[in-house]
């Protein structure tokens, strides 16, 4: 239910806050990619997916009008494995980092806009090579970051899921393709208005991820395909407002954002 865009700022936020997920992250690439991974396949958010397969198989959720995804189910299948495959010096190795719009801008206005960059030094692309260049990460830790990623996007699913549906349940509604209508334009509103900047890059390492990843593997096509997705989502994202809301409201959307945000680091805490 929540749109890409609010994935992606979860995934940034979550990389910003410095609590467990930023702590244990290094391919932070592979980490914002896995935020968009389970509705990749299901065909309606990327073109030309041949073979859809189904929202309950991506999303380990029983058929529902507001499925709620077993996140834990995902974790023990597949997150666990891939940890125990990690070595202390998977855990210390640099940070990977999207791409991100600003960046993309300035590049853009330094070939266009010389003038106003001289004497200036392109910092951010001097840190992103410093940063890579240092230690790459080994194809278990951005698998591992990877699958983490899309761990993040099923906790966030099931959570804004359950809250949809105890709103619904207070206030006396049921679910009907109205109810859908009025709640998925509230989400588009709120989504449209967060901030965000990042954006995957399609690097070797996140396509040998997207390959292997053992749910089911992703064709470097459509990998290409969802970061174009992605970046349309964020060139165009950052309304200044959104119309009133029909359904949800302002406090629910500011509360369980911020309950996402909480349960993913706290549960990686635990678990990890």
């Amino acid at each position: 239910m929540p749109s890409w865009n609010i994935h992606i700022a979860e995934a940034e936020r979550l990389l910003e806050r410095g609590g467990a997920v930023a702590r244990t992250v290094r391919d932070a690439n592979a980490f914002l990619f896995g935020n968009l991974v389970p509705d990749i396949m299901v065909g309606y958010m990327v073109p030309g997916i041949g073979k859809p397969i189904p929202y309950r198989s991506t999303h380990f959720a029983a058929p529902a009008f507001i499925p709620k995804p077993r996140e834990r189910e995902f974790w023990d299948t597949y997150v666990v494995p891939q940890a125990a495959l990690l070595s202390d010096e998977d855990r210390s190795c640099a940070l990977v980092r999207p791409m991100s719009i600003v960046e993309e801008r300035e590049a853009i206005d330094r070939i266009h806009f010389p003038q106003r960059f001289e004497g200036q030094q392109d910092a951010s692309a001097v840190e992103r090579d410093r940063c890579e260049s240092a230690s790459a990460p080994r194809p278990e830790r951005t698998l591992f970051d990877y699958l983490l990623g899309t761990w993040a996007h099923l906790v966030a699913d099931n959570l804004w899921n359950t809250r949809v549906n105890e709103f619904l349940d207070a206030h006396g509604g049921k679910p009907s393709e109205q109810f859908r209508i009025k709640k998925q334009g509230d989400f588009d509103g709120f989504g449209k208005m967060l901030p965000i900047v990042s954006i995957p890059r399609e690097t070797p390492a996140l396509l040998q991820a997207a390959a292997e990843f053992p749910q089911y593997p992703i064709a470097r096509e459509h990998v290409h395909d969802a970061i174009v997705v992605a970046h349309e989502i964020v060139r165009t994202n950052g309304a200044p407002d959104h119309a009133p809301y029909q359904l949800l409201t302002e406090d629910f959307f500011e509360t369980t954002f911020a309950e996402v945000l909480d349960t993913t680091d706290r549960a990686l805490e635990e678990r990890l």
